[in-house]
């Protein structure tokens, strides 16, 4: 699991696009976030859940 575990895996990872900048935050704690960032309320997303069970 520790290959996987980071924001950028997770079902409330949201990237947008703005003007000249990319904001990355997690719609369900409102926090912005980098992709590499881990908290505990990880869930990864339905790809990612069938890698991890290979």
């Amino acid at each position: 699991m520790k290959d996987y575990h980071c924001c950028a895996t997770c079902i409330h990872f949201l990237v947008k696009k703005e003007e000249d900048t990319i904001l990355m935050k997690c719609k369900r704690l409102g926090y912005h976030t980098k992709s590499y960032y881990q908290f505990d309320c990880w869930d990864p997303k339905p790809r990612i859940r069938e890698l991890m069970n290979k």
